[in-house]
């Protein structure tokens, strides 16, 4: 029997579980130890602890990118520092990957990768600035792999070969959720007979939650008037809350922060809308679909490789207030549409966004990178991950140079 591959994970984050926190742990579990031995260097206590507690060989250091929007001055002595931890990592463990979960550690494991001959993964949760990719080196990782394709056009469109990326969506650990408990519609007041729409993501100008609530205001009079159902919190939370007294729903608005029991939210719910101006994934819209709801969003990033236009959610374009009242009313007013667009979405959900399917994905491509001639690995590589770099030297002067993405 083969022994497991040995793969370094390393995460940059907040001091937090969430999102792309949450998405690694759940990978890490999902994995199969018989194949993959995972390693895990982080820089945030929440994260160690979480890595520890599941039983990895875990360290943690504060490294830090640079020459990026909001990084620190660079720091000469603390990037080298960060590059000689990675490769004292990789000859203490024996590393056969690297895997990046966000771009900013693909900073320093590059020159890592290149001088252990060890290759590097870039796992990529977001679309990523122009001047990001070029300043954390996307360019010169191995592979790239995006939890939806438009998250790869950016490095694709700056001359990076499209073999060189790959894609592999996010997977939910349905397990992991308790049974849904308590009644939420009697908790918030709400008749057994009044529709619910919610919606998740944190309040923050990106999620378009001013959109919804006046989406949500613009719809039609029903003889039972719906209720909007806002979960977790975040810097716009008041002014939304503002939002909602002054258009005169916020008795039918609940603002709940963050809860634990997140099938109660969708159980209690009849439509699942997502207003978001930007979106590399959407999460939350495979989570409302496992537990049969339809979906609106909007038409924007990865969310049409999420949500089926027609088959499991309606889609509508951003920012577009008409638009989105539009579709939410269409479902409100047909119940058999609703009940079809949610069996396909748990269907599809279930099918191909789970984390099994997630972790099975990821060993055969630990499997491929491994497979890689070390001897094609070092610093003469270092010409095809730079090839970016110098087509974008090469436009400087002309008469419209290139601009960073907004």
């Amino acid at each position: 029997m083969n022994n497991p591959l040995p793969v370094l994970f390393t995460h940059y984050g907040e001091d937090w579980i969430r999102g792309s926190e949450a998405l690694l742990l759940d990978l890490l579990a999902a994995l199969d130890k018989s194949l993959i031995q995972p390693v895990v260097w982080c820089n945030a206590p929440a994260m160690e602890k979480a890595s520890r507690e599941a039983g990895y060989p875990t360290y943690r250091s504060d490294f830090q990118y640079y020459l990026d929007y909001d990084s620190p001055r660079l720091s000469p002595r603390d990037y080298a520092a960060s590059v000689r931890m990675g490769r004292s990592l990789c000859r203490e463990h024996g590393i056969r990957v690297l895997h990046a979960n966000s771009a900013a550690p693909v900073q320093f494991l590059v020159p890592v990768g290149f001088s252990e001959r060890v290759p590097v993964l870039a796992h990529l949760h977001i679309d990523y600035l122009r001047r990001s990719r070029y300043a954390l080196l996307l360019h010169a990782a191995t592979l790239i792999v995006g939890v939806s394709r438009q998250v790869n056009d950016g490095p694709i469109a700056d001359g990076m070969a499209p073999e060189r990326t790959k894609v592999i969506y996010n997977g939910i650990d349905f397990s992991r959720f308790p049974p849904a408990a308590g009644n939420l519609r009697a908790k918030l007041g709400i008749s057994d007979d009044a529709p619910v729409i919610t919606t998740a993501g944190s309040l923050i100008e990106r999620k378009g939650h001013d959109v919804l609530l006046r989406a949500f205001q613009a719809l039609p009079e029903v003889p039972v008037k719906p209720h909007l159902l806002i979960p977790s919190d975040g810097p716009v939370r008041e002014s939304l809350k503002a939002l909602a007294v002054s258009l005169g729903v916020a008795d039918r608005v609940h603002f709940l922060g963050y809860i634990d029991n997140i099938p109660a939210l969708y159980q209690t719910a009849d439509i699942f809308a997502l207003a978001s101006r930007g979106d590399a994934f959407g999460l939350v819209l495979a989570e409302a679909g496992h537990f049969r709801l339809p979906a609106v969003s909007t038409r924007v990033g990865g969310i049409p490789e999420v949500v089926l236009d027609g088959k499991t959610g309606l889609l509508v374009p951003p920012d577009d207030v008409p638009a989105l009242s539009a579709a939410l009313a269409r479902l409100l007013g047909d119940e058999a549409l609703r009940r079809r667009l949610g069996d396909a979405a748990a269907e599809r959900v279930d099918r191909d966004f789970t984390v099994e399917r997630m972790a099975r994905q990821f060993e055969e491509t630990y499997a491929s990178l491994a497979a890689i001639p070390r001897t094609s690995l070092g610093w003469g590589g270092v010409f095809q991950g730079l090839r970016p770099y110098t087509r974008l030297v090469s436009q400087f002067g002309k008469a419209s140079p290139p601009r960073y993405q907004v």
